[in-house]
């Protein structure tokens, strides 16, 4: 890869993070408070634990993925980190809804329609922030002279 792709790699996590992390909070602050009227105070602070257990959960796994994987030349390097970070992700989302399903008062169904909605958004805003990174995808052909063209004389 080229010094400037490289550079711009380490870079990268951090951009993505950026460009999804203000949209998902936004959108599960606003789902939150929209559920409000229907289930209570109760629903508020339920949906506002869901916006924050999946705002809690996404952006650790993009910061994880972003500090193992600093060489964007090894895609196998980079997947393999990605599933293992992701299966983490639904083990330990897993416990927390079980523990979670313990506490009568607990709302689950505010909970997780915040969690939803927050869910949704980080996705939608993660892909448009990886794509305004405008990642390179392969090397650039280093430049060549163009007035010998190739050719001895």
């Amino acid at each position: 890869m080229t010094q400037q792709s490289a550079a711009r790699g380490d870079n990268l996590f951090d951009v993505v993070l950026r460009g999804a992390l203000l949209p998902a909070a936004g959108a599960g602050v606003v789902t939150s408070l929209l559920l409000t009227p229907f289930r209570g105070v109760a629903g508020l602070v339920a949906a506002l634990v869901g916006v924050a257990i999946g705002l809690a959960f996404f952006a650790s796994g993009l910061f994880v993925v972003g500090r193992f994987v600093r060489d964007n030349s090894q895609p196998a390097l980079f997947m393999a980190v990605g599933m293992t970070v992701y299966f983490a992700q639904v083990m330990l989302l897993l416990g927390v809804l079980i523990v979670a399903r313990r506490f009568e008062s607990f709302d689950s169904v505010a909970s997780g329609i915040a969690l939803l909605v927050t869910v949704v958004v980080w996705q939608g805003a993660q892909m448009y922030a990886w794509r305004r990174a405008r990642v390179p995808v392969y090397d650039e052909a280093p430049a060549t002279d163009h007035a010998t063209d190739g050719r001895t004389s």
